[in-house]
């Protein structure tokens, strides 16, 4: 009975820890995703200086006293948050009442709020996509280079109003005219797969760069694979 204890023991401590790993990198993903719609819903419905942050599934909204109760009905309306409290600060009132044209600035404003949040989380998200790299001298798509596309497919495919430019790179072995005809084609690669999984060729442009913007300096193996890519930009 004494020499099970420790090894059951053992056992649960496996056990727990193997959970915590795996639990910990989705709990990020669950709250970056979670931040990212609330974000985007409250500059949606009018709120754009609310700040959302997560713990897991339950979300703090600081606003200010007239916004707080707006605010938290527009986050609890998200699909999957568990719970939301806020916390009142003071900011300076606004009147109620706008002109016309001063409503039309700040429906534009509100709107280019949204707008940059969501580019700049669909880059942060794009930048976690493995490289989309080539072979020396080729344009043709590796098996990885398509798993890569089909996640960004997906991301993409959530947001319709986003528009991206398809951008090659090539290493410094060849000819300078060559490497830029040759990032071209490698783009256009890119291209043609994303239109494969869905996403209209009308929302991406293409431009080929050659060798002129390495992401890594010097000729060695490493270093000419790494510039051998095509890098996806949020426009």
């Amino acid at each position: 009975m004494s020499r099970r204890l420790p090894t059951a023991l053992g056992v649960l401590l496996g056990v727990v820890t193997v959970i915590a790993v795996q639990l910990g990198p989705n709990r990020d993903r669950i709250e970056d995703d979670l931040t990212r719609r609330a974000t985007v819903a409250l500059a949606a419905a009018g709120q754009p200086d609310a700040h959302v942050t997560f713990t897991g599934r339950d979300g703090l909204i600081v606003t200010s006293a007239s916004a707080s109760a707006r605010a938290h009905d527009v986050v609890a309306a998200i699909d999957g948050v568990r719970e939301v409290r806020t916390r009142v600060v003071v900011t300076q009132a606004v009147p109620a009442r706008m002109p016309p044209r001063m409503r039309a600035v700040a429906g534009r404003v509100r709107a280019a709020v949204a707008g940059s949040v969501e580019a700049a989380l669909l880059r942060r998200e794009l930048a976690a996509v493995p490289p989309l790299t080539f072979r020396t001298g080729g344009a043709e798509l590796s098996p990885a280079s398509r798993a890569a596309l089909r996640r960004a497919a997906v991301l993409l495919g959530s947001r319709p109003d986003a528009r991206i430019r398809v951008e090659g790179h090539t290493d410094s072995r060849g000819t300078e005219q060559a490497n830029l005809a040759l990032s071209r084609d490698r783009a256009e690669a890119v291209r043609a797969a994303l239109v494969e999984y869905g996403i209209p060729a009308g929302r991406m442009t293409v431009a080929g760069h050659g060798e002129a913007r390495p992401r890594a300096v010097g000729d060695t193996a490493s270093h000419c694979a790494a510039n051998r890519r095509v890098e996806l930009a949020v426009r």
